[in-house]
C-alpha cells in the first residue's frame, strides 16, 4: 500500500470533502437574527422563495445565491391530510454541486429527516435543515406561517451561531452558542449539554392578576434559582388547587417538574410552589386558601433542559 497526501500535487472532490467538511462546520453564513432564507408570501401556486445574497457551506463546499429570489414549487397535496415537507441544502457527490431542494413529506407525518450520508460511505448526498413547511389538503398558495425557519449559522471564525428551537445536529464534542438564551451548548452524541451560560438575574412573566414582592430568578451552568414571593392582586388562590401564576422563559424549562415540599405563606398555613416547563404554579391544599391580602414565597433550584 502507497501512502498519499493532499492537496499536493492535486486533490480531488472527495478528498476536499474530507480534509475541508471536517475542519468547516456546515450552515448558513451569518447570525440567526437575518431574515428567514426561506419564506412563503401567499402568491403563486404553492411556492416559497429563497432569498437573495446569500450564503452557506455543506461539507467544506459553499454555495450562493445571486441578487434574484429563487422560486421552488412544492407538489400538490390532495392526501387528504396535511404534509410536511422539508428545506434542504444539498450536497450532491455526483455533480459535486450545492442547491437547495424540497424533500417531501409523508401526509399526517412529521417532516422528513435530512439525509447526511458520511463522505466515507457510498452515498451520494448530505443535506443541511433550511426550513420545513406545511401543505394542507388541496391547499393552492402557502401563507407565510406554514413555512418554519430550521437554519443554524456560521460566523466569521466558523463557530456555530444557532438559537434553541433550531440547532445543528449532534456531534460528540460539538459546541454552538445560542443567541436566544446566551449560552454556549456541547453536544456528547445524542443530548444538548449547558456548557457555560450565565443568564444574569431576571424576573418571571407574571400573569395577569398577580404581582410579586420579590421576583428574581438566573440561570449559570444550566442551574436556575428562583426567589418569588408572589400574591394574586383580585381573589384568593383557591383550596386544593394548581394555580398558574407566571410563565417560564426561553431557556429556564426544568428537566422534569420541582415543587417546594412546605412552603409557608405569611399568615401561617402552608401551600406550595411549583414548576413545570409550562409554566410556575401555587398549590394550596385541600381546605386551605390563601387570600389577596396573603404572599407565597418560596425558593426553588433546578437544572434547565
Amino acid at each position: 500500500m502507497a501512502e498519499t497526501s493532499y492537496p499536493n500535487p492535486g486533490v480531488t472532490e472527495l478528498q476536499h470533502e474530507r480534509l475541508l467538511g471536517r475542519a468547516l462546520p456546515s450552515g448558513l453564513l451569518g447570525h440567526p437574527d437575518d431574515q428567514a432564507l426561506v419564506y412563503a408570501d401567499n402568491t403563486g401556486t404553492r411556492e416559497i422563495r429563497i432569498r437573495a445574497s446569500r450564503q452557506g457551506v455543506v461539507e467544506g463546499y459553499g454555495w450562493a445565491n445571486d441578487a434574484a429570489v429563487i422560486t421552488k414549487t412544492l407538489a400538490a397535496n390532495t392526501s387528504g391530510s396535511t404534509r410536511v415537507d422539508l428545506v434542504v441544502l444539498r450536497l450532491n457527490r455526483s455533480t459535486w454541486s450545492v442547491t437547495v431542494q424540497i424533500v417531501q413529506g409523508t401526509p399526517g407525518a412529521g417532516a422528513p429527516a435530512a439525509t447526511r450520508n458520511p463522505s466515507t460511505g457510498s452515498g451520494t448526498t448530505y443535506e443541511i435543515e433550511l426550513a420545513t413547511v406545511t401543505v394542507a389538503n388541496n391547499v393552492t398558495t402557502l401563507a407565510g406561517s406554514t413555512v418554519t425557519d430550521k437554519a443554524w449559522y456560521l460566523n466569521e471564525d466558523g463557530q456555530i451561531l444557532c438559537e434553541s428551537d433550531r440547532r445543528p445536529p449532534h456531534h460528540p464534542g460539538r459546541s454552538a452558542f445560542e443567541v436566544d438564551t446566551g449560552r454556549w451548548i456541547l453536544s456528547d452524541g445524542t443530548n444538548w449539554r449547558n456548557a457555560v451560560d450565565d443568564s444574569g438575574v431576571l424576573a418571571v412573566p407574571l400573569l395577569t392578576g398577580f404581582s410579586a414582592t420579590e421576583n428574581n430568578l438566573q440561570r449559570r451552568g444550566g442551574v436556575c434559582v428562583l426567589n418569588l414571593k408572589v400574591q394574586r392582586t383580585n381573589a384568593a388562590f383557591p383550596a386544593g388547587a394548581i394555580t398558574k401564576v407566571a410563565n417560564v422563559p426561553s431557556g429556564f424549562a426544568p428537566t422534569f417538574p420541582v415543587q417546594s415540599a412546605v412552603l409557608w405563606w405569611s399568615g401561617g398555613l402552608p401551600a406550595g410552589l411549583r414548576v413545570t416547563s409550562a409554566g410556575i404554579y401555587v398549590v394550596t391544599p385541600a381546605g386551605v386558601t390563601v387570600g389577596e391580602d396573603r404572599t407565597v414565597d418560596g425558593s426553588l433550584v433546578w437544572h434547565a433542559t
